[in-house]
């Protein structure tokens, strides 16, 4: 398969030897020289693997993986950390416990290198399928729980209208209004969470033990954030005044304690 394939070493006779024992596959080779413009090049061009040395200055490869795996858009590139000074098992237990899929011993065996490449790669292209397919459902989800939420609304509206002008029906509806929340609503919205949970698993689990105090709103606001919906896009899909998902994404973050210059999709992005 064609891939784009970062391979990162402060030493370039480590990256011309990669690229040539790689030049069997029909890849795009990016290349870097420290895990700071790895972090930054993957960001930007996101790239189906990455071959990431250990030892470098400016940033290591432990430390750039760590900076990989927090953030939203590179946190499921499939990186191996390829050394040959830390080869200890208490070395490999560090690479893997921050997120690394393999680990490649230096100095590299071709045959090797090429069989650990291939394996992964052939990973990621269903990983990719799997993924494309889980995404459509999710995004079907929203769609349905978005139509669902305004026919709510449309609904609320004129119940409401028909309550001021006959004040006598109130209690009817009242009762109807509780009914089409349960019936509607609220079972979109959890078939949306089945639809969400099958694409980031655990998120609720996570969330729910870090932050047990938060009510269901808010679980759903922080649903929303994680999928990294703005706050015009959140109004949209509520059917809400932009006003009152902004007042309700600062009352967040201050009950979570994020700072404003932090971004509250990368937030959420660790559970």
């Amino acid at each position: 398969m064609h891939a784009k394939v970062l391979i990162v070493d402060d030493s370039i006779a480590n990256l011309i030897i990669l690229e040539e024992y790689l030049s069997v596959f029909d890849n795009e080779i990016i290349t870097a020289e420290n895990g700071e413009l790895a972090y930054q090049i993957a960001v930007e061009q996101t790239p189906d693997i990455i071959l990431m040395d250990w030892d470098m200055p400016v940033m290591n490869g432990i430390e750039s993986l760590k900076l990989l795996k927090k953030n939203y858009l590179t946190k499921d590139i499939p990186v191996i950390i390829v050394t040959g000074n830390y080869q200890e098992s208490y070395n490999l237990n560090e690479a893997f416990s921050e997120g690394a899929i393999d680990f490649i011993k230096k100095p590299i065996e071709r045959i090797e290198l090429i069989a650990r490449v291939k394996s992964v790669l052939g990973f990621v292209k269903y990983y990719k399928m799997a993924m494309q397919q889980s995404q459509r459902e999710l995004s079907n989800s929203l769609l349905q729980q978005s139509r669902l939420t305004g026919f709510y609304n449309q609904i609320s509206q004129k119940l409401s209208l028909l309550s001021q002008n006959f004040p006598d029906t109130t209690n009817v509806v009242d009762e109807i209004t509780g009914s089409i929340t349960i019936q509607l609503v609220d079972v979109a919205w959890k078939n949306f969470e089945v639809s969400f949970a099958s694409v980031n698993v655990n998120f609720f689990k996570n969330l729910s033990n870090t932050h047990p105090d938060l009510s269901s709103s808010e679980i759903r606001l922080c649903t929303l954030l994680r999928l990294n919906m703005e706050s015009k896009e959140i109004a949209a899909f509520l059917h809400q005044e932009e006003t009152s998902v902004r007042v309700s994404r600062s009352r967040l973050r201050k009950k979570l304690g994020i700072k404003t210059e932090d971004s509250l999709c990368n937030y959420f992005m660790r559970f």
